[in-house]
C-alpha cells in the first residue's frame, strides 16, 4: 500500500523592496525575482507583476510589508539616499523606508529577523541605509550568499542543532563527593536567578541609554590584525579577552553589549556572565575573588551564607565564584590607581589562565603596563576601532532634529579630522535636540581647535540640554531647573568616587560617621553603668563612645564593613526555622536557671514582705531573664561570630536574589532593618518600664540608640539633610537620581548609581 502523499510544505511569502534607480538596476531586481519564485519556489511579491490595474500602490506595499514572513531590501545608492532624504521626496520606496524603520523601532527583535538586507552584483554594503546596519548585522550578498538566503526564507538551517543531552558535571560541581546534591541544586538555583536579575538590569539600562535608538552606532574591532564587527564569538573561542579602546571610544558599552549577547544563548549549569566596574577594587588589600564576592553580595544580593565542603559557612556570591558558575567581566582597569595596575594586573593572572574573564582597559593605559611587561595572561586583545565617517553622519543626520542641512558645517569638520568617539556623538545628539541651538559652531576651528575642546563645550551645554527649562506640562520628569542640577550634579562628581552609593553619602562630611558611632556607644555605655550613678555612666559612654570612633579597633574586629554597609533582613523558612530552635534552646537553658532562682526568691520573699511583693519579684526576674537573654544571645554571640570570624549567619543580611537589587531597594532594606530592630527594643523597654526594673529600662534603650545610630540609614539621613539644606544635593534625592539616570546623564549599577561616563564626571566635577 503506497503511502500517503506528505502535505505540501508552506512557502514563505517575501516581498522586495528596492528603488528604481535605473532600467539596469530594475532588470537585476526582476530577474532575482524571477529565479527566487521560479527556480527556488519562493513566493515573491514584486510591484512590477502587479501592474495590471490600477492600484492604491501605498496601500498594497503596506499590506505586503505586513503579512509577508520576510522583507527584502535590495540596497543601491538611491535606496540608500532616499533613507535621509527631506520629508517632502515623494517617492514610492521612501514610504517603504519609513516603515520598515517604524516597524524595526516599535519591535526590534522581531524585524531585525524579518527585514534581510541583500546586495545584488555590482553594488556592496555601502547602498544599504545605515538603519538597517550593513556591518554590524548580517547582509546578503548575491550570488555568493544565495544558499544562505534561501535557507533563511525557507528555515532550512546549514547545521541542525542537536537535542539537548544531559547535563555535564563539570568540574565537580554535580559530583557528590564533592558537593552535596542539596548544595549543587541551591547554587544552579542561585546562579538562575542571577541570570535573570542581570538580564533585566541590562536590558532595562540599554533602554534607558537609548543605545538602540533609533539604531546602534556601527562599532568595530581589530583582533589577530583582522578587524570584525562582533567580539562574542571571540570569547565564546578564547574564554578570555581584553578590550582595549580611547576614551570615550565605547569600551563600557562593548562591555554591556557583550553580556548581554552571552545572557541571550545562556543556559543552566554555564557561568552567569556579570558587569562589575573596578573602581573601588584595591588589588593590595582584596585578592580578586574576595573583592568579586563582596561587590555580588552587596549588588546583587548573594550574601547569604552556605556550607561549604571544608565545613565553613562562606557567602552565597563567594560559593558561586568558586565553581565557576560566574563570569566576571571587569570594566575599566584604567580606573584604578597607576601604581597599582601593574598589581592588579598581577592578581588577575594569578587566579590561572584558564579561568574565564574579560577586561576593559584604556589603550594608553595597557600601552604603559605593557611597555613595562605586564600583561593580561592568555588573553586576546579586541582593540576598538574609530567609527565609520559615513556611519556618523547617517546617525546624526536621523537623530539630530534638521537633519543633514542644519549640520553641514560639523559634517564639513568631519570629513577632514579623524571621526570623533561615540561618547561625542552622543552629546552632539543629545544637546542640538533643542531646535535653538546650533550646531554650525561646533565647525568653528579657531573656537574649537580639536575634539576634546567641542567635547568640554558640549559637556557644559548637556545639563541645560537634558534638564530644560520649560518642560512640557504633561511630561512625566519633576520640574528642576538646569542650574540646581548643574549644582547636584556637581557634587555628585566630585566625591573622589566613580559610584554614587547612597550609604556612601556621609563621606564629604567625614564628621557624620564618627559622630553616630560615637553617639551609638555612648548611649549603649551609660545604659549599662548609669545604675550606679549620673558619673559612672557618663564615664562608661566616654569609654565605650570613644572605642567606637576609632576605626582601627574596628577593623581589628572585622567590622568595618558591617557597620558601613546596609543590610537587610534574611526571612529564608531554613534561617527562621534555625533561629527560632536555637532561641528555643537558649530560653529553655535561661529558665532553668530562673526556675531555681525564682524558688529561692520567693520563699526568701514570702517570709520577709508578703505574697505581694513576691509574686512582682518573680514577674520582674522572669522579663529579666527572658529580654535580657534574647538581647545578650542576640546581639552578643550572633554579632561576635558575624563580626569577629566573618560569618554572616543571622537574621540581618544581605540575601535575597528574589528580585534585582537597586539603590531604592537596599536602602528600603536598611532602613526596614533600623526600624523593626529599634521598635522591637523600645518594645522591650516599655515592657520594663511597666514592670519597674529602671536599670533593664536604660540597658535596653541604649541597645536601641545604638541599633538605629549604627545604621549606614542613620548615616545617609543625617548627611542628606546637612548637604540639601546646604543646597548641594535636593531633599528628595532618590527621585532625582531616578529622574537623571532617565535622562541619560546617570546610569544605574546594582545598588548604586554611576555617571555615563568619566568624562562627564571629571566635566561635571570641575567649575561650571
Amino acid at each position: 500500500m503506497d503511502a500517503p502523499d506528505e502535505p505540501p510544505a508552506r512557502r514563505p511569502r517575501v516581498f522586495l523592496s528596492y528603488a528604481d534607480d535605473s532600467g539596469a538596476h530594475t532588470e537585476a531586481v526582476l530577474g532575482f525575482a524571477e529565479q527566487l519564485r521560479g527556480e527556488l519556489g519562493i513566493d515573491v511579491r514584486l510591484d512590477l507583476w502587479e501592474r495590471d490595474q490600477r492600484r492604491d500602490w501605498l496601500a498594497w506595499a503596506m499590506r505586503q510589508i505586513e503579512h509577508g514572513d520576510f522583507v527584502l531590501a535590495i540596497g543601491s545608492p538611491r535606496y540608500k539616499q532616499l533613507a535621509t532624504a527631506d520629508d517632502e521626496d515623494p517617492d514610492y520606496a521612501r514610504f517603504q523606508l519609513l516603515m520598515l524603520r517604524e516597524y524595526l523601532a516599535a519591535d526590534r527583535a522581531r524585524w531585525t529577523a524579518k527585514i534581510l538586507p541583500v546586495v545584488l552584483p555590482g553594488y556592496s554594503a555601502d547602498d544599504l541605509p545605515a538603519f538597517l546596519q550593513p556591518y554590524s548585522a548580517t547582509r546578503y550578498a548575491i550570488p555568493e550568499d544565495l544558499d544562505e538566503l534561501v535557507r533563511v526564507l525557507t528555515g532550512q538551517p546549514r547545521w541542525g542543532r542537536p537535542a539537548l543531552g544531559p547535563l555535564a558535571k563539570q568540574e565537580g560541581l554535580f559530583d557528590p563527593a564533592v558537593l552535596s546534591a542539596d548544595l549543587s541544586r541551591v547554587l544552579v538555583e542561585a546562579a538562575t536567578s542571577l541570570a535573570g536579575a542581570v538580564t533585566a538590569l541590562w536590558r532595562a539600562e540599554v533602554l534607558r541609554l537609548g543605545l538602540d535608538d533609533p539604531r546602534p552606532l556601527g562599532t568595530r574591532w581589530r583582533v589577530d590584525g583582522g578587524e570584525i564587527d562582533r567580539i562574542g564569538p571571540v570569547f565564546r573561542r578564547d574564554r578570555r579577552l581584553l578590550v582595549l579602546g580611547r576614551p570615550g571610544s565605547g569600551k563600557s558599552v562593548s562591555a554591556i553589549r557583550l553580556v548581554s549577547e552571552l545572557l541571550d544563548g545562556w543556559s543552566r549549569g554555564k557561568p552567569v556572565p556579570v558587569l562589575v566596574p573596578v573602581t573601588d577594587w584595591h588589588p593590595g588589600e582584596l585578592h580578586p575573588f574576595d573583592w568579586l564576592a563582596r561587590r555580588l553580595a552587596r549588588d546583587h544580593r548573594l550574601g547569604r551564607t552556605v556550607r561549604w565542603v571544608n565545613g565553613e559557612r562562606i557567602t552565597l556570591a563567594a560559593a558561586l565564584l568558586e565553581v565557576g558558575l560566574v563570569l566576571p567581566v571587569l570594566d575599566g582597569l584604567e580606573t584604578i590607581a597607576h601604581d597599582l595596575r601593574p598589581e592588579a594586573v598581577a592578581a588577575l593572572n594569578r587566579l590561572g589562565s584558564s579561568v574565564p574573564l574579560v577586561v576593559t582597559c584604556g589603550l594608553a593605559e595597557y600601552g604603559e603596563l605593557d611597555a613595562a611587561g605586564v600583561r593580561l595572561a592568555r588573553a586576546t586583545r579586541a582593540e576598538l576601532l574609530p567609527l565609520e565617517r559615513d556611519d556618523v553622519e547617517d546617525y546624526l543626520a536621523e537623530t539630530v532634529p534638521g537633519g543633514a542641512a542644519r549640520l553641514a558645517p560639523l559634517f564639513a569638520r568631519l570629513r577632514a579630522d579623524p571621526v570623533p568617539t561615540p561618547l561625542l556623538v552622543w552629546l552632539v545628539r543629545v544637546v542640538h535636540q533643542d531646535p535653538g541651538r546650533d550646531p554650525a559652531e561646533l565647525g568653528n576651528r579657531d573656537r574649537f581647535p580639536d575634539w576634546d575642546s567641542v567635547e568640554a563645550h558640549l559637556v557644559q551645554h548637556l545639563v541645560q540640554a537634558v534638564y530644560p527649562d520649560y518642560p512640557g506640562h504633561r511630561s512625566p520628569a519633576p520640574r528642576v531647573h538646569h542650574s540646581a542640577a548643574r549644582r547636584w550634579l556637581g557634587h555628585l562628581a566630585s566625591t573622589g568616587t566613580a559610584d554614587i552609593a547612597w550609604w556612601q553619602l556621609d563621606r564629604p562630611l567625614r564628621w557624620v560617621a564618627p559622630a553616630c558611632r560615637g553617639a551609638a556607644g555612648a548611649a549603649l555605655g551609660f545604659g549599662m553603668l548609669s545604675a550606679f550613678g549620673v558619673v559612672p555612666g557618663l564615664a562608661a559612654a566616654a569609654a565605650v563612645g570613644s572605642a567606637a570612633v576609632n576605626r582601627r579597633l574596628l577593623a581589628y574586629f572585622n567590622a568595618t564593613d558591617h557597620v558601613e554597609a546596609p543590610h537587610a533582613f534574611d526571612r529564608s523558612t531554613p534561617k527562621l526555622r534555625a533561629e527560632v530552635r536555637d532561641f528555643v534552646q537558649l530560653m529553655a537553658k535561661w529558665l532553668s536557671f530562673a526556675v531555681g532562682g525564682l524558688a529561692l526568691l520567693l520563699a526568701g520573699r514570702a517570709v520577709a514582705a508578703g505574697l505581694v511583693h513576691s509574686v512582682r519579684a518573680a514577674l520582674t526576674l522572669t522579663a529579666l531573664a527572658l529580654g535580657g537573654g534574647f538581647l545578650t544571645w542576640w546581639s552578643g554571640r550572633k554579632l561576635w561570630h558575624r563580626l569577629r570570624h566573618g560569618r554572616s549567619d543571622g537574621l540581618v543580611v544581605l540575601a535575597d536574589l528574589r528580585r534585582p537589587s537597586s539603590p531604592a531597594g537596599t536602602l528600603r532594606a536598611d532602613r526596614k532593618v533600623a526600624v523593626t530592630g529599634t521598635g522591637i527594643m523600645v518594645a522591650i523597654a516599655a515592657v520594663f518600664a511597666v514592670l519597674g526594673p529602671g536599670y533593664a529600662v536604660r540597658v535596653v534603650l541604649g541597645y536601641a540608640a545604638a541599633w538605629m545610630l549604627l545604621s549606614a540609614y542613620a548615616r545617609y539621613t543625617v548627611a542628606r539633610l546637612v548637604l540639601a539644606a546646604r543646597g548641594r544635593l535636593p531633599w528628595r534625592l532618590f527621585r532625582f537620581l531616578d529622574d537623571a539616570r532617565d535622562r541619560g546623564v546617570l546610569r544605574q549599577y546594582g545598588a548604586v548609581h554611576q555617571f555615563r561616563h568619566q568624562h562627564l564626571q571629571r566635566h561635571l566635577g570641575g567649575p561650571a
